[in-house]
């Protein structure tokens, strides 16, 4: 039963694009039960119900990742995962699923065949972190404030069918607080929805004693947090509701919800991760948003939501982070939550990102080798991305002198994917080339190959100008696993580099030194090394960079008003 304070949402349950319909839907019922001792949640038990799944001996019934993006999930070793259907107690044996870059699964396979509903119970603690826990993607289920908050990919294990189940959740908080609430990214208390199951995994979990805004449970826009923000999170909320209702309007977003959700790090680095129809955002004890403010993180993350592309991660990041990167900049001008002098900030941040990152000149599968390992390598699509997008608008522009633009292509591929449709890489080249003609599929080429791009003269034009500017590669000065592993060793160091000028040596074994695997690492800061030598406790500090190469920035045009900055 709902604790009072909650309300529930039940969805309509009508076809959704690619989906059969809810009364041929089979039954999927998830019940989350979280507990709480001396006002901290200590789990969650789970238990999930597929009508019939009718699964042979030997048949994964359910699968859930071990490591997805370098967090650790729940991993239910052992007999922690149990299975009962109409016979009785349903054996399950364990097979761990060869690893790949992103998610290694782990699969619960039948041990005979399955008869009438199998009912999946587990126990899922959360996650235990401090001021040394390392930042990644904001997947792993942790309690705060008396509350708990995670992605369905580190604690829940989806049953393995393609076909659409009609999901029933509800939150039973009988062991919670009065007042306590349960909000699932489709919606609050209880849900109903016509989905893939796979969706369990794609989105996030929130319960305790939320705050939310609004408090009109009848808008498309929430969003929750367990602790007090460093911010005003009231005109941050509101800002962010502008944001949405412009964004979902542009790529012709229907009537779908969206929510946002807070989490508070118990260490310095914060950032945010999108799943289906939400976002979580981190702040840490730094208590500084990220680069761009919050509202540049969230529009990033919010346009997640609509371009994508069929395929592998390694052959489409470079869309789904480029046009996240791109069109968060843009519709944000566009929308009126930044200025003309905001906008420029931020495409030269970005161009001074993509420019400076080493790893730039590796191939879209090379980079994806070290995705997870190197931050560097993990910018490589956000960079990347964003400079060939912007490089084919003003291509397009200039082409079909002003008719067309990017925004054609992307919302033309979007509608397709809201459809159902399946849009791939292939797709991308034939409807560049079409406007570009052949040489579009040169530049596609050059691009996942790691060539430096050259944005056109025009790019942003009128009220920008593209200017040449000195850019210095980052460049750490030694190998960058050898420092990362444990022990810390300072090892390859690269003649003339920075590190070796300031006193370094090969051997040093480092005491203290940044974490520049953490994506929020910025290398234009001096870095600062202690490090034992023979016994000895040395210092250093030095700038990682190396040496200079010819980049591109942008200028404000005087001549063009503010009013005409519309891009």
């Amino acid at each position: 039963m709902m604790r009072r304070g909650a309300w529930v949402l039940a969805a309509a349950l009508s076809c959704l694009p690619s989906l059969v319909c809810a009364a041929d839907a089979p039954p999927l019922d998830v019940v989350l039960k979280p507990h709480q001792t001396a006002g901290k949640v200590d789990y969650v038990d789970v238990r999930m119900t597929v009508a019939h799944p009718d699964a042979a001996a030997g048949a994964t019934l359910v699968h859930m990742p071990l490591i997805v993006a370098s967090i650790p999930t729940q991993r239910y070793d052992g007999d922690a995962l149990h299975a009962r259907d109409a016979t009785g107690d349903l054996p399950l044996s364990i097979k761990d699923e060869p690893p790949t870059p992103f998610l290694s699964y782990r699969d619960w396979q039948a041990g005979r065949a399955t008869s009438g509903d199998v009912t999946f119970t587990y126990r899922a603690v959360p996650r235990a972190v401090n001021e040394k826990t390392r930042n990644g993607p904001l997947f792993d289920l942790r309690e705060e404030a008396g509350g708990l908050d995670g992605a369905g990919f580190t604690f829940i294990a989806p049953p393995v069918a393609k076909t659409p189940y009609r999901i029933h959740l509800h939150w039973d908080l009988s062991d919670m607080p009065a007042g306590s609430r349960g909000i699932w990214s489709f919606g609050e208390g209880d849900v109903t929805t016509v989905r893939p199951a796979e969706e369990l995994a794609t989105t996030f979990y929130y319960a305790g004693p939320v705050k939310s805004y609004p408090a009109d449970s009848g808008d498309r826009f929430h969003m929750y947090w367990l602790s007090n923000p460093p911010f005003d999170v009231v005109d941050a909320a509101k800002m962010i509701d502008k944001l949405f209702a412009y964004v979902s309007n542009f790529f012709h977003d229907g009537d779908e919800s969206y929510r946002v959700f807070i989490r508070k790090n118990p260490y310095a680095t914060g950032g945010g991760t999108a799943l289906t129809r939400s976002f979580l955002f981190a702040y840490g004890t730094s208590r500084e948003l990220p680069a761009g403010g919050l509202e540049g993180l969230i529009a990033h993350e919010m346009v997640h939501n609509w371009p994508t592309l069929d395929g592998d991660h390694a052959d489409t990041s470079w869309y789904t982070e480029g046009t996240a990167e791109y069109y968060s900049v843009l519709l944000s001008l566009r929308a009126g939550l930044s200025s003309p002098q905001e906008f420029l900030k931020r495409i030269n941040q970005r161009a001074d990102d993509y420019y400076t990152n080493p790893l730039q000149t590796l191939s879209n599968h090379d980079a994806e080798k070290i995705y997870w390992k190197d931050a560097r390598a993990g910018h490589v699509p956000y960079g990347r991305g964003w400079m060939y997008l912007a490089s084919t608008d003003a291509k397009i522009r200039a082409k079909s002198g002003g008719k067309h633009s990017l925004d054609d292509i992307v919302l033309a591929f979007a509608a397709r994917t809201q459809r159902g449709e399946t849009v791939t890489v292939d797709d991308w080249q034939n409807a560049v080339a079409a406007e570009l003609g052949p040489q579009a599929r040169t530049n596609f080429a050059d691009m996942i190959a790691g060539k430096m791009l050259v944005p056109p003269p025009d790019t942003f034009a009128p009220c920008f100008r593209r200017v040449a500017a000195k850019e210095y590669p980052q460049e750490l000065g030694f190998d960058v696993d050898a420092y990362m592993a444990a022990p810390r060793i300072i090892k390859n160091i690269v003649p003339g580099s920075a590190a070796q000028k300031a006193g370094l040596q090969e051997g040093d074994v480092v005491l203290d030194g940044p974490d520049v695997s953490d994506p929020s690492f910025k290398y234009e800061k001096p870095i600062a090394l202690k490090v034992n030598r023979g016994g000895k406790t040395l210092s250093f500090t030095f700038r990682a960079r190396g040496k200079p190469i010819t980049g591109y920035r942008w200028v404000r045009n005087p001549r063009v008003s503010d009013s005409q900055c519309k891009l």
